[in-house]
């Protein structure tokens, strides 16, 4: 072992020597430097007046956007087919209100209650409509024709009303459980140009004026917009955690390993720059962080402290030349400055990959991903021509890393068949793993356990049983109307099949509204009244007049289009994919001969995620295999060598991926592409060490040699970024956003595996193909 470290020695000092002639050839630094060098407080003074003026989109940029738009392209079949659902019948944006007492809510403290907590909702100028016990109406036939009585009033009683909502079943079941312990309200928002941005502080409004009301029982509140609400404030709060506590902890780690303020500056400076400038641009484009845009920080530091940690590392190396602090400093910039570049190209490049996705939130964060990843190489060279030249190097460490690794690659390279036995091991452990991946999306998954939004979820489920909205349109025939007797008598079949389904609970519908008023007329002999044309015709006109809000949410006059709401549980995307399919098989063996049903609203884009998602990991894969397996041949001007450079490169992905499989993690819209940008990522490392291999190699060692000297000078920069990065994004498993604690996870993993790859597997593998 004392030989191997003896000839580390030697093959470190070759490659110095090597390069002595290059560095004697230059005046002090190479011409790019230099130019740098004088033009750095210009440009320095130019960047602080770009950074001033994108402060406006920074603000943008730290407003949480959640909505399930944002993942589509905004020609996507099925989100126009959601927005002309809004045009036709408003925002699908339902409030769900549920107030739970454990004897019963048919008391007059809540007949009174429910009576002046509609008045207030109604009176907000966001809600659009109300359906709830406290403003539900009914209509009485006297001399002068049809009057609408409220359901609620000051002589009501607990006897009275249970007689009441016996002769109206319909509006009962939408009203309270049947049980009477629980109550409901649906609160439909109106539709806004700001409404997104607004959510949250809307339905902060509403909960308030609901608790401000409702002294008493238990109040929760549920809905699509409650969820995305919840995930908003859970990506602000990770997003300035890791701003914080995490950066916090990584720099530190690189204070306890350098001991050089000015390198810490250096290395804050590259990723805090980096990152104000990408969320200033995202800002300014009008775009808010998201589920995957809340990471962009992660990645800048990342990417970050990797390039700058290679550019201290090289100036370490420089400590024997007898070079100045100012001349060590740009000496080492220019030599990493070539390796630096093709990484960011092609780490860049893997993340334009994105853009083939069919989600939007996936283009758009590769794109900005992409720009971050070129200002942070920007600000490596500008920020080190402007600091380090100040500051000495820290060489201990780096050479004490260097000689161990050494060390340690003697050890591999005489013990080949045990660590090609473990390689194999860890591949055919991932490969089993991969074939138990799954792909769904369950997005109230997201949110921990103990957040208020489960709980109210779970006790809604409790109490009142599925509840969450699914709409479908219904279309008649040629020559039919909505009124049509043989399609009202259908739809109520529907209903009445589709209630039988696991996870459905009550349909209402266009159909529902004729029922409901016949019901009060007609009492037992409702069913005889829905077969008589005539009478459901004067319904129709009826409710039209007295009811014009509530008619209009489920008929669509002008194009004589109806709503039909099923109440299911919430369930992942691929669960709901299943049930649509139930529900219009349903539909058309009761509404096919009059009709023609197409799920709308929320829960088809919900449904149609899973198909995204798995087109987007396989596309953006591929694509990023390609360009970084091209890039790196261009750089290398070696096929042999980029094509042994990418089978490191590969394991990291393939590990995770596998671990993701075995711990049953699925691909979601949270992991989505996360093979390609890890794949990106860990191409970092691997270009410094093949281009370091190369050099060597051109300079004449032999191939034991230089991947002796290749490890004794790169290997110390990637072990001790791997140190810091796993740390770094291992402490997001702290986080309260499973998105954020699931990519924490799973690049920690796939930052051990880089580490294998690159300090075990390709040193075997050069044994292997580059002989000596």
């Amino acid at each position: 072992m004392p030989d191997t470290i003896r000839q580390g020695r030697e093959a470190n000092s070759s490659m110095l020597e090597s390069e002595a002639v290059e560095q004697h050839t230059m005046v002090k630094c190479t011409p790019d430097m230099a130019f740098l060098y004088k033009l750095r407080y210009g440009i320095l003074v130019l960047t602080l007046l770009i950074s001033g003026l994108l402060w406006p989109g920074v603000q943008t940029a730290l407003k949480v956007d959640n909505s399930l738009t944002v993942w589509f392209l905004q020609n996507d079949p099925t989100l126009n087919s959601y927005n002309r659902f809004k045009t036709q019948f408003g925002n699908d944006e339902v409030v769900i209100v549920m107030v739970h007492d454990s004897q019963t809510v048919l008391k007059p403290a809540y007949f009174r209650a429910f009576t002046t907590l509609s008045r207030a909702l109604e009176s907000n100028p966001d809600v659009a409509s109300l359906i709830g016990p406290g403003n539900a109406s009914l209509p009485t036939r006297d001399l002068l024709g049809t009057t609408l009585t409220p359901l609620l009033t000051d002589t009501s009683t607990t006897a009275i009303l249970r007689n009441t909502l016996a002769r109206h079943p319909t509006l009962r079941n939408q009203l309270f459980s049947p049980d009477y312990r629980t109550a409901r309200f649906l609160i439909t928002l109106k539709t806004s140009p700001h409404f997104d941005e607004r959510r949250g502080a809307i339905l902060d409004t509403l909960q308030t004026t609901v608790r401000a009301h409702i002294s008493t029982g238990e109040v929760y509140f549920g809905g699509v917009g409650v969820i995305y609400a919840g995930l908003n404030t859970l990506s602000q709060k990770d997003f300035g955690f890791f701003l914080g506590i995490g950066y916090l902890i990584m720099f530190g780690l690189l204070w306890w390993i350098y001991r050089r303020p000015l390198l810490l500056i250096y290395t804050i400076g590259i990723v805090s720059t980096a990152t104000y400038l990408t969320l200033g641009i995202y800002g300014t484009f009008g775009y808010h962080l998201n589920l995957m845009t809340v990471l962009l920080p992660i990645i800048l530091v990342l990417l970050g402290v990797m390039d700058a940690v290679h550019v201290i590392n090289e100036r370490n190396q420089l400590t024997q030349s007898g070079l100045n602090e100012k001349d060590s400093a740009l000496e080492a910039l220019r030599r990493v400055f070539r390796p630096c570049l093709f990484t960011a190209l092609t780490t860049a490049s893997g993340f334009l990959a994105l853009l083939t996705a069919p989600m939007a939130i996936l283009q758009t964060f590769g794109l900005f991903a992409a720009i971050g990843i070129v200002l942070c190489l920007f600000f490596t060279f500008l920020l080190g021509v402007l600091i380090l030249p100040y500051t000495q190097p820290s060489a201990q460490v780096t050479h004490v890393t260097g000689e161990r690794l050494i060390r340690f690659l003697g050890l591999v390279l005489a013990r080949k068949r045990l660590f090609w036995g473990v390689s194999a091991l860890l591949i055919i452990l991932s490969a089993v793993g991969m074939s138990r991946l799954e792909t769904d999306t369950y997005t109230l998954g997201y949110l921990p356990d103990d957040h208020p939004v489960v709980r109210d979820h779970e006790a809604m489920q409790h109490h009142w049983g599925p509840y969450m909205p699914l709409e479908l349109l219904v279309q008649p025939k040629p020559g039919l109307s909505l009124h049509h007797p043989d399609l009202v008598r259908e739809a109520l079949r529907f209903g009445d099949s589709a209630r039988t389904l696991p996870g459905v609970g009550r349909v209402f519908g266009f159909h529902s509204l004729y029922q409901a008023g016949l019901e009060g007329e007609f009492g037992t002999r409702t069913d005889r009244a829905l077969r008589s044309r005539s009478i459901l015709q004067r319904v129709h006109d009826q409710l039209g007049k007295n009811y014009p809000d509530l008619t209009r949410s489920f008929v669509h006059e002008s194009t004589q289009t109806g709503r039909i709401t099923v109440s299911g549980s919430m369930v992942s995307a691929r669960q709901l994919t299943a049930k649509l399919d139930s529900l219009l098989r349903i539909a058309d063996h009761t509404l096919g001969r009059v009709a023609t049903v197409t799920p709308a609203g929320y829960q088809p884009l919900y449904a149609g995620i899973v198909n995204y998602v798995t087109e987007s990991q396989t596309n953006s894969l591929l694509l990023s295999f390609g360009l970084v397996f091209g890039l790196v041949w261009l750089f290398l001007r070696d096929a042999k060598l980029a094509a042994l450079a990418v089978i490191p490169n590969l394991f990291p992905v393939l590990l995770m991926l596998g671990a993701m499989g075995w711990l049953g993690i699925r691909l979601d819209t949270a992991t989505a592409s996360i093979g390609a940008i890890v794949l990106s990522i860990c191409t970092d490392d691997s270009i410094h060490f093949v281009y370091a291999y190369r050099q060597n190699r051109r300079a004449g060692m032999s191939p034991s040699m230089a991947r002796q000297a290749t490890v004794g000078h790169v290997g110390p920069a990637v072990v001790l970024t791997g140190v810091v990065l796993f740390v770094g994004f291992f402490l997001m498993v702290l986080g309260s956003l499973k998105t954020v604690q699931l990519w924490g996870l799973l690049t920690a993993i796939a930052i051990v595996a880089a580490l294998f790859g690159e300090l075990v597997l390709f040193p075997l593998v050069l044994s292997r193909f580059d002989r000596d």
